[in-house]
Formats: structure tokens, sequence, C-alpha cells
């Protein structure tokens, strides 16, 4: 079967998948939770506005039909930069302008980024505009834009060095050029989990110590009893971009950083801010951030070994349609970056039922070390009303997209679990 014929048929399954999950997620109920947890403090109509509520659906609805469509529809789009030979057209200029391999591979790599980003650009705008209509980000299109070129920067300096090194390895080693990549992707794992918080996000945010004493002393008293080796806690100034809760504990040994945005110092109560850094704090304790790392290690070493047999069939198959003159060729990459996007994809449920568990886990330790259910029951509905967030998505979203239980799971979680005091 010839390419052109391939991708009419995709295009054909992508536009009935399309209006599937359109129709799918547009008859979902609203508000709607298990019956057991009607009027219960899970239920959104005890604890949000039916104004509240209805955004709720109508945000949830508009960002999982953006995700479930616009996926495939990136997937066509890598496909077509090949097979209508705009990454060769690249390549062909990068060659002609310059004579250095490392050359070549920057200008390839800026073009094929920068054409990327201003292609799913239109719709990430749309979302950050239907945030900020929602209440959910206040950040002005300036600030955005200017986040959305510093990512667009770090990516590219960080992916000049990766893939000019992967190219090289494909062409010295073709059969075990996957296993070497693997090797080289370990402690670029370790650096972005346990390093990045640290040297990264600083480039998009100021941090400073948590300015409230009292409520410092309390997040240390509460890392001692967990034994977490912090002797600082930072506050950052999120609320500049988005209106939305979060805090975490990252880093490891002496660079542990416990960190509170702004927005969550803003909208909860300090015991409420307590369960949720004991949530945090229980995944540091329970080495959560470690065993996921080992386990995307693990995983990974399966989809280099998967990307490499595909990559080879691709090539020996369509090579020649694709205008690109073997493996090696820099104008293949986007190959590489469809497979890996697809495999991500098609990981992801059992990926989130990991982190899930691991989710639950850290509850479990909220609950034990702060011995306050009602404030780990405030702090989730909290979470729900001031996020907008959907306490009760379908399915089909948890398998996808649910790194963690559904809101209203642990808000019902917490009100039965027996405190032993």
């Amino acid at each position: 079967m010839s390419l052109k014929k391939i991708l009419l048929i995709w295009a054909g399954m992508v536009t009935v998948y399309a209006a599937v999950v359109a129709f799918y997620f547009l008859s979902q109920g609203e508000g709607a939770v298990p019956g057991a947890m009607a009027g219960g403090p899970a239920d959104p109509a005890t604890f949000m506005s039916g104004e509240q509520i209805h955004n709720v659906h109508r945000l949830s609805t508009i960002e999982y039909i953006s995700f479930f469509i616009s996926t495939p529809i990136k997937w066509t789009i890598m496909a077509l930069l090949l097979a209508l030979g705009v990454s060769a057209w690249f390549r062909d200029k990068a060659e002609d302008w310059f004579r250095l391999s490392g050359l070549r591979l920057i200008v390839f790599l800026f073009l094929l980024q920068v054409t990327l980003q201003l292609i799913e650009l239109p719709l990430d705008y749309y979302l950050h505009s239907l945030n900020r209509a929602y209440g959910l980000s206040n950040q002005a299109i300036g600030s955005w834009l200017g986040d959305q070129a510093k990512s667009l920067v770090i990516d590219y300096c960080l992916s000049v060095p990766l893939y000019g090194l992967l190219l090289w390895a494909i062409k010295k080693s073709p059969q075990r050029w996957w296993l070497w990549g693997w090797i080289v992707s370990i402690p670029l794992t370790l650096f972005f989990t346990f390093v990045q918080p640290i040297v990264l996000d600083p480039v998009f945010n100021e941090f400073k110590p948590l300015q409230d004493e009292q409520l410092r002393q309390k997040i240390l008293k509460l890392a001692d009893e967990a034994g977490i080796p912090a002797n600082q806690v930072y506050q950052v100034d999120k609320s500049k971009q988005t209106n939305t809760l979060n805090a975490y504990v990252s880093g490891i040994g002496a660079s542990t950083r416990i960190v509170l945005w702004d927005t969550t110092l803003q909208k909860l109560k300090k015991d409420e801010i307590l369960f949720i850094m004991a949530h945090e704090m229980g995944h540091y304790v329970k080495h959560h951030v470690l065993w996921g790392t080992l386990y995307g290690i693990a995983e990974s070493l399966t989809g280099f070994w998967l990307v490499y047999r595909l990559y080879r069939r691709i090539h020996s198959k369509f090579g020649t349609e694709l205008n690109v003159r073997g493996p090696y060729d820099m104008a293949s990459l986007p190959v590489l970056f469809l497979l890996t996007s697809v495999l991500t994809f098609a990981a992801s449920p059992l990926d989130n039922a990991i982190s899930r568990m691991h989710e639950h886990s850290a509850d479990q330790y909220a609950i034990s070390l702060t011995q306050d259910k009602d404030a780990g029951i405030r702090a989730f509905q909290q979470l729900a009303a001031n996020s907008l967030s959907d306490v009760n998505p379908p399915s089909l979203v948890q398998w996808f997209l649910g790194s963690h239980p559904t809101l209203a799971q642990r808000i019902d979680y917490v009100q039965h679990y027996p405190v032993i005091r």
C-alpha cells in the first residue's frame, strides 16, 4: 500500500474518531458523581455554586475534546511534514547554507521546531484564552508568549546536542543505537527529575523564602516529623500566570526544597495548606519520585527498542517516498518524534495507574501525619473549586490523563478513613 493511500485512510479515520470523541464528551452529565457520594462532601453541589458546576462542565468538555482530537492531529501534521517533503526541504536548505554537519543540524532543528511551535500555537493560545476567560489565568498575552519563547529556546538548546549524538549513534551503530540512546537518557532523566526544579524553574518564576513565619515554622515542624532534611520553605509568584493551586517537595538530600505557589497561600487556610504539604511530603518519604523515575527508566528501555524496530521498518518501506537518505538522515527526525509521541500516548494508561497508586499512598500519609481529615476534605474541595476541576471525569480521561485519583474519590476516601488518635 502506498504512503499516499495510507494517509488518505488515516485522514478518514481521524475524521470519524473526532466525531465519536466529540459526541462522547458532549453527552456527559453535568456535575454527576456516583450515587453513594451524592449529597456528601465529594458532591460538587455541596461546595460549588450552580454557576461553578456549569463552568467546570463546559471548560472540562472543551479541554477533553481538545486533547483527544489534537493528539492524532499532531501525529498527522508530523506525518505530513515527512510525506510532503517539508522535512527534506529543511535539510536541503541547511545543506545549501552550511558545509559543517553541526551547523546544518542547528539550522534544521531550528526550522523544524519553530514550524511545529507555530502550528501548535493557535490551539495553545485558544486554551490560554479560555483559562483567562474562566478566571484560571491572569497572564497577559505578552507574558504568555514570552514563556512560550523561553520554553522553545530551552528545548532547542537541549535538542541540538541530544539529537546530534543520536544521529551520530545511528550512523556508527545501526543495530545498537537504541541501547546507547537509552543509556544516555538515564542521566538526563535524573537531571530533569531532581535538578530541573532548582535550575530551570527559576527561569520562569521568582522563588523567595516563605514570608509567613508562623506557617513556615509549622511546615518545617511537619517536615521534621516526616524526616525531611529541609531548613527553608519557598513561595513562588505563580499568581502572575495562573489562579490555580499547587505545592511540592523537590530535590534530593541537601537540595530538597519545599515550595508553595502564592496562589495556594492566598486561597487556602493554614490547616488546609499543612494537609497539602503533608501529602507532598508523603511522596518524598515514600520515595515515590525515585521509584517513579526508576520505573520510567526501565519503561524507556522498551520504548527505545520499539522505536528502533518501527524506525527501521518505516525506513525500509517508505524511505524513498519520504525523500530521506537513511535512518541517520536528520530529515527523518520527525519519524522519531512521531513514534515517540504515539508510544508515549499508548503507555499513558499504565503510567497513570502507577501514578494514581502513589497519589493515593500520599493521601494516606497526609491523613496519618496531620490527623486532620476535615482539613483534607476542605483542601480538596478548594482545589476543585478554585481550579474549576472536574471532580468525577469520564473513565476515558482517567485512563489517559488521570495521574491522580479523581477528586471525588479522594474526598470520599479521606471522609471515610479511620483516624486513630
